[in-house]
């Protein structure tokens, strides 16, 4: 009895076609960011804010499809001053893993600072709960100056992590994000 193999030349174009339709589709959504603060948390500057995702049944399907998401949520301090630009004064980042596992037929959320990941059998449930209220350290309240204006700057990322080393080279223009990037900005006065 003789087999055929598939050739891997049709194999990664099927695995690239279903990767661009998916990706295609999921431009479709948008980050949201809710709730936006700057807070005083026991002697240190926090960033609290909370980030939905429109169109999220897209977002289902290529979940279950197997792809593993991260959003990276980046946060820069910096002071406002003269005609020199604003120097960045603070600057941290997390980032929040997302699955769907087909045993269990639950989505996973891992975040930073959590022992384990949060798991529920619904998509926006889980979200609500895990980026609902999300925080960022920025470092010691005392590094802000009284009567000085303040930008907060919040980069907001989705995008796939799963994505072979290889193809990444062969599609190296291609943008992986499942929702475009959004950015938000605070000003303040202290």
């Amino acid at each position: 009895m003789h087999r055929t193999r598939r050739p891997p030349l049709a194999a990664a174009a099927a695995f690239a076609l279903t990767l661009i339709l998916w990706a295609s589709a999921a431009l479709a959504q948008s980050l949201v960011l809710s709730n936006l603060v700057v807070d005083n948390k026991a002697g240190s500057l926090t960033a609290r804010f909370g980030v939905s995702v429109d169109g999220a049944a897209e977002l289902t399907d290529g979940l279950q499809s197997g792809a593993t998401l991260a959003l990276t949520c980046k946060a820069r301090l910096s002071r406002k001053s003269g005609l020199f630009g604003s120097p960045e004064i603070a600057a941290a980042e997390i980032t929040s893993l997302l699955k769907y596992d087909a045993l269990t037929k639950e989505y996973s959320l891992v975040l930073p600072g959590r022992e384990g990941p949060l798991k529920n059998a619904g998509l926006y449930d889980l979200l609500r709960a895990g980026w609902g209220e999300l925080t960022l350290d920025l470092g010691p309240w005392r590094m802000l100056e009284r009567d000085r204006e303040y930008t907060l700057t919040l980069d907001l990322r989705l995008h796939q992590t799963d994505i072979p080393n290889w193809f990444r080279r062969t599609l190296f223009f291609w943008a992986w994000d499942v929702a475009p990037s959004a950015t938000y900005q605070l000003h303040f006065k202290y």
